[in-house]
C-alpha cells in the first residue's frame, strides 16, 4: 500500500515545478471564452432580431481574432521577452471582458468587440503558456506530464468558470462576464513569479538564412497543422450547439447546460492529470482513441439525447476525447520541430486551430443544412461527430503506415 502511494505521489513530482504556478494562471484564461456557451440560448432571447448563426459567432469571434494575435506572439518571441507578452495579453483580456459589465445593455456589435479583445489576448497568451513548458522540459515524459498538468488546470478552471457563468447569468446574462475580474490576481502572480523567458531563434537571418522556416514547415508539421484544423472545427461544433440542443428539446436551463460543460471540463481535467500515463499506454493510437471518443459522444447526444442523463453521458465521452485532442496537439508539435522554433510552431498550430473554430458554425451548419435540409442543433452535432469518425480513419491510416515503415527500417538494420 505504501509503495503504491509512493509511486502515485512520485508521478506528480516534477522538476522546475514553480514555473507551472503562473502558467496555471494563464491556463485558466487562455481559452476560457468557450465556457460562455451556456449563455448562447439566453443571448438568442435577448437579441431576437439577430440570426442564430450570428449569435453563435459571438463565441467564434475570439478564435478568429486570436489568429493574428497568435502569429504576432510567435513573431515577437524572437524580440520581446515572453513575460512581457503575457502581461500585455492579460491586460487586453481584462479590458474586453469588462465591456458587458460596464455597459449593461450592449449592442450585438459591442459583444463582438468584447469577443475580439478577448480573442486577441488569448491569441497572445496561449503560445506563451505552452512555450514556457516546451522550452523548460526536454525529456518527452516530463514534457507530456507538464503539458498534461497545465491542461488539467485549464479544464479545472473551465469547469469552475462554466458553473460561475451559468449561475451568474441567471440574474442577468451580462453578470457572467464578472469572471474576468479573476484576471487581476493572475496578472499579479505573473508579474512577481514568472521568469523573463528566453528569446527564440529568428526564422530568417543572415547566418542560417531560412533554416528556421524550413524546420517550421516540415511535412509532418504541416500534416499536424491541417489535422488539428479540422479536428477543432468539429470539436467546436459541440460548444456552439449543446446549449441550443438543450433548449430545443427543453431539457433544462442555462444552469443545466453549465452542468454539462462542467462535466466535460472535469473529465478533461482527469485526462490531463493522467495524460503522461495515457500517451505511454496507447502510444501512436492515443489520438485515434481521443477522436473515437469525440465521435461517439457527439453522435450519442445528437441521436439519443432526449433526456438530460444521456446528454451528460455524451458530454463525459466528449470530455475524454477533448482532453486527449487538446493536449496531444501541443505535445505532438513540440516533438516534431526543433526546440529553437517551438514557440512559432505552437503559434502556427494554434492559428490553424483557431481558424477551424471560427469556421465551425458556418461549415457545420452549412453541411447539416445540405444533409438534413433544416437547421437544428442535433443535426449540427451529428455532422461534427461524423467528421471525427473520418479523422479516426485518417490518423489511424497514418499511424499504421508509420508502424510499417518503422518495421521495414528495423529489418533493413538487422540485415
Amino acid at each position: 500500500m505504501k509503495e503504491t502511494l509512493r509511486r502515485f505521489l512520485s508521478y506528480f513530482r516534477i522538476e522546475h515545478a514553480l514555473i507551472l504556478v503562473p502558467v496555471f494562471g494563464f491556463a485558466v484564461y487562455d481559452s476560457v471564452f468557450s465556457a460562455f456557451s451556456s449563455i448562447l440560448g439566453v443571448l438568442g432571447d435577448a437579441y431576437p432580431d439577430v440570426p442564430r448563426t450570428a449569435i453563435q459567432m459571438v463565441l467564434s469571434v475570439p478564435p478568429l481574432v486570436s489568429i493574428p494575435g497568435t502569429l504576432l506572439s510567435g513573431f515577437l518571441s524572437s524580440y520581446v521577452r515572453k513575460k512581457r507578452i503575457a502581461e500585455f495579453a492579460l491586460a487586453i483580456i481584462f479590458v474586453g471582458g469588462m465591456i458587458p459589465v460596464v455597459f449593461r445593455t450592449p449592442s450585438i456589435y459591442a459583444l463582438f468587440a468584447c469577443s475580439a479583445c478577448v480573442g486577441l489576448g488569448q491569441g497572445l497568451l496561449h503560445p506563451m503558456a505552452n512555450a514556457f513548458i516546451c522550452q523548460t522540459w526536454d525529456d518527452d515524459g516530463e514534457r507530456s506530464r507538464a503539458l498534461g498538468f497545465k491542461q488539467a488546470f485549464n479544464f479545472m478552471g473551465e469547469a469552475l468558470v462554466a458553473l460561475l457563468v451559468g449561475f451568474l447569468a441567471l440574474s442577468h446574462w451580462g453578470n457572467a462576464f464578472l469572471v474576468y475580474l479573476g484576471v487581476i490576481p493572475v496578472f499579479l502572480i505573473a508579474r512577481f513569479a514568472l521568469p523573463e523567458g528566453d528569446l527564440d531563434k529568428r526564422l530568417i537571418d543572415r547566418k542560417s538564412r531560412a533554416a528556421g522556416l524550413k524546420e517550421l514547415f516540415k511535412p509532418k508539421a504541416v500534416y499536424l497543422f491541417v489535422l488539428f484544423f479540422f479536428a477543432m472545427m468539429c470539436l467546436y461544433g459541440f460548444h456552439t450547439n449543446i446549449a441550443m440542443l438543450v433548449q430545443e428539446r427543453r431539457l433544462g436551463t442555462t444552469a443545466d447546460v453549465s452542468v454539462v460543460a462542467s462535466c466535460v471540463s472535469i473529465v478533461s481535467f482527469l485526462v490531463g492529470i493522467a495524460y503522461g500515463k495515457l500517451s505511454k499506454a496507447f502510444g501512436a493510437a492515443t489520438l485515434c482513441v481521443g477522436f473515437g471518443c469525440l465521435a461517439s459522444g457527439m453522435l450519442a447526444v445528437s441521436l439519443f439525447g432526449y433526456s438530460f442523463p444521456v446528454v451528460v453521458a455524451g458530454g463525459v465521452l466528449f470530455g475524454f476525447g477533448s482532453g486527449v485532442q487538446q493536449i496531444s496537439s501541443i505535445y505532438y508539435i513540440s516533438k516534431t520541430v526543433d526546440k529553437s522554433v517551438v514557440t512559432m510552431a505552437i503559434s502556427v498550430l494554434v492559428s490553424f486551430v483557431s481558424f477551424g473554430a471560427t469556421l465551425s458554425p458556418l461549415v457545420i451548419n452549412g453541411l447539416q443544412g445540405l444533409v438534413f435540409g433544416t437547421e437544428s442543433a442535433s443535426g449540427s452535432l451529428a455532422v461534427a461527430g461524423c467528421g471525427f469518425a473520418v479523422l479516426v480513419m485518417v490518423e489511424g491510416a497514418r499511424a499504421l503506415l508509420k508502424k510499417k515503415r518503422d518495421r521495414g527500417s528495423e529489418l533493413v538494420c538487422r540485415s
